[in-house]
């Protein structure tokens, strides 16, 4: 019989999970879900098959970012290059985006340029809810925005730095925050979150563009509330599974059922399905989760 991940896949309070599959194993970079100012680092999750997860500690200290607040670290995100794995994450409300490097996805990470990557509010976009894509052609790309506005900007090959303006790329009038792209057979699928994340109004929804920067053309919803299962399902990230040509995953965080404190959200994980005419079909919220997945080592992630 088939081991399953079941949800939530490791105790503790997290949220806005983004998964990538590294050097043989999964990662899992979360935001730890409690109050502001206990909010003063990041932690990250591994796993070789998706069932058994092993917390690998703390991966950056803002301490150790000294232009931050010391407080609200936030949605960060991965990406490697030549070797070298970047993270980008939110050090503060308000504060701005930052970007730290590291030698291994597991960390630890050190503040890359001694200043904010982002230090300002492009088109309104607060600086929060980095997310790094690399499209096929080698070209990375940094997504953000809270305040509901969403904007991206190309980064250098150096992936410390812009070598373009940012771009107001708000894919729709319920946009809140959390973009995650993702690419498929030649499409851009721009994911993001809507509603609040303190309760049940909170979910996911995509659009469809043959452009990086859009427009975006509105698909629908794909994560919601379930009166049976849990509410405030959002802030999601998206995996092609290692070694399949369309399987897919979909990490995210949602709340349980029996909790009403806003911050106690937890990571799951459920199966991401595109129909044949290339829609998302929306997710189904289970606890059972996903099924074991045997490890390759020719599979791309984030894409």
């Amino acid at each position: 019989m088939t081991r399953m991940s079941g949800n939530p896949l490791f105790p503790g309070w997290y949220a806005d999970p983004e998964i990538h599959y590294f050097e043989g194993k999964y990662y899992i970079y979360p935001t730890t879900s409690s109050s502001f100012s206990q909010q003063a680092l990041f932690e990250c999750w591994s796993s070789t098959d998706l069932t058994d997860w092993r917390n690998e500690g703390m991966i950056l200290d803002l301490a150790d970012v000294r232009w931050s607040t010391n407080f609200a670290a936030w949605a960060p995100s991965c990406a490697e290059k030549n070797g070298k794995y970047y993270l980008y994450f939110s050090a503060g409300d308000g504060a701005g985006l930052g970007v730290a490097v590291s030698d291994s996805p597991a960390g630890p990470f050190r503040d890359a340029i001694g200043i904010p990557l982002v230090g300002h509010y492009p088109h309104g976009a607060q600086p929060i809810d980095a997310h790094c894509f690399t499209d096929d052609d080698g070209t990375s790309y940094l997504y953000f925005g809270g305040h509901r506005k969403c904007v991206v900007a190309r980064l250098t090959p150096t992936l410390c730095a812009f070598n373009q303006d940012f771009k107001d790329i708000t894919p729709s009038p319920g946009y809140v925050e959390g973009p995650f792209m993702i690419k498929r057979k030649g499409l851009y699928y721009l994911t993001w979150s809507e509603g609040g994340w303190t309760d049940h109004t909170y979910l996911a929804a995509y659009g469809v563009s043959d452009n990086p920067y859009g427009p975006f053309e509105y698909g629908g919803k794909i994560l919601e509330n379930n009166p049976e299962i849990a509410t405030g399902a959002g802030h999601h990230s998206v995996l092609l599974l290692p070694g399949t040509e369309d399987e897919w995953i979909i990490c995210y965080h949602r709340r349980p059922l029996e909790e009403t404190e806003a911050n106690h959200r937890v990571a799951c994980i459920d199966k991401f399905v595109f129909r044949d005419d290339g829609s998302i079909a929306p997710v189904t919220l289970t606890h059972t989760g996903v099924g074991a997945w045997p490890i390759t080592t020719d599979s791309p992630s984030g894409r």
